[in-house]
């Protein structure tokens, strides 16, 4: 097995016979080029320049090829409490250096000065957003990292899509996706903050409803030359939304949360779930995802139309609040054993982890980044 060497991204690559298993990253650096192009003769059907790294492919003598994921990693930008562009640039350029696959950026219009709702992504349910801390608009943000990062894809986690017109949402992560050379991720989820949605004059009650519904018509204006929907909330006709996505089909929904409504909407329409990490262990989150991809084969979807991702809460501060961490659900220790309990959830089929630094500063973000790049991620990929 030889390495190729994608700057400080190490690229398996092993090279046998037809019988054998062959292992290629596919970013577009001239040592992957130079890889896939010795391979042109091959019967393997080959995805296109920078689709991606680290695609397994297999082929033995009685069987075609198949295509299994390896696991990715990504990481939040600090777009929450701090307001400074080059913090956000520091973060997505070390990222794209350290060989991480992704980065994400939250969402929220507006935050109340004072709620009562319940935060649905944290162990103890508090949201840790003090009244006058700076909160980035997502979709700007990744607009932003587009322009000066080349592989990374650029996630929303989440996207809280009834908060939005889906006609509005659909045109905005196109443009990202055409922008940014096809690297959009479209992580959606209803929201859970009852006084956000008053404050947008919306309908907190029916958000579930108006989520599956925007989901449809944000595919339509996608994938269709016209688009016609006809819903519950949502009537269009004789309209187009141009250009559509880079990517094709159209870029990944992942659908967040980990509640009954979201595994079956995961199911109808995720191209990945995306629950948290401390709302379930590795059985129990291999057993849902079975089942999940049981009930999208009953909407016509292909076997295993729904991949595995996961939210991480990881406090690598060389002074970590310990008991704020237990209480959040934030994995702590030493990265070892952090890495010990993310391969238990990689064995129960998770392809994409997303790290969320808990941190004071820029420096506890670059440090978490650092340690998850040296010693954790290395551990899930060898």
């Amino acid at each position: 097995m030889n390495p190729l060497s994608c700057g400080r991204v190490s690229c398996p690559s092993s090279i046998i016979s037809n019988s054998g298993c062959l292992r290629l990253c596919f970013r577009s650096c001239s040592c992957c080029i130079s890889a896939r192009n010795s391979l042109v003769s091959s019967a393997i059907d080959m995805p296109p320049y920078g689709e991606g790294c680290g695609r397994e492919y297999t082929r033995d003598a009685a069987s075609s090829c198949t295509m299994r994921p390896m696991i990715e990693f990504g990481v939040s930008l600090p777009t929450i409490g701090m307001d400074d562009p080059s913090a956000v640039r520091l973060v997505a350029e070390q990222a794209e250096a350290s060989g991480l696959d992704s980065v994400w950026a939250a969402d929220h219009i507006v935050l109340p000065t004072s709620h009562t709702s319940t935060y649905p992504y944290s162990a103890d349910g508090e949201f840790l957003i003090a009244p006058g801390m700076p909160f980035l608009d997502q979709f700007t943000t990744l607009a932003y990292v587009a322009g000066f990062t080349s592989r990374v894809k650029l996630g929303t986690a989440v996207t809280l899509l009834p908060l939005r017109h889906p006609l509005a949402v659909a045109k905005t992560t196109a443009t990202l996706d055409v922008l940014s050379g096809g690297r959009s991720i479209l992580g959606v989820a209803a929201g859970w903050l009852r006084e956000e949605f008053e404050a947008l004059g919306l309908d907190f009650d029916r958000r579930g409803a108006v989520l599956d519904e925007s989901l449809r018509l944000v595919r339509a204006a996608w994938t269709e030359p016209e688009v016609r929907f006809e819903g519950q909330f949502f009537d269009v006709s004789g309209v187009e939304s141009y250009p559509h996505p880079a990517q094709t089909p159209h870029p990944p929904i992942w659908v967040g949360g980990h509640t009954k409504p979201v595994m079956r909407r995961a199911a109808q329409f995720g191209d990945a779930w995306f629950p948290p990490l401390f709302a379930t262990t590795p059985q129990a989150l291999a057993e849902a995802h079975r089942a999940m991809n049981e009930e999208a084969a009953t909407h016509g979807r292909g076997n295993g139309a729904v991949a595995l991702s996961l939210r991480v809460l990881v406090d690598l501060r060389s002074e970590p609040d310990l008991a704020g961490a237990e209480k959040r659900g934030a994995l702590t220790g030493e990265p070892q054993r952090i890495a010990a309990t993310l391969s238990e959830y990689a064995e129960a089929g998770v392809s994409h982890f997303v790290f969320l630094p808990q941190a004071r500063s820029l420096a506890d973000v670059q440090r978490t980044i650092d340690l998850l790049s040296a010693k954790v991620v290395p551990e899930l990929r060898s």
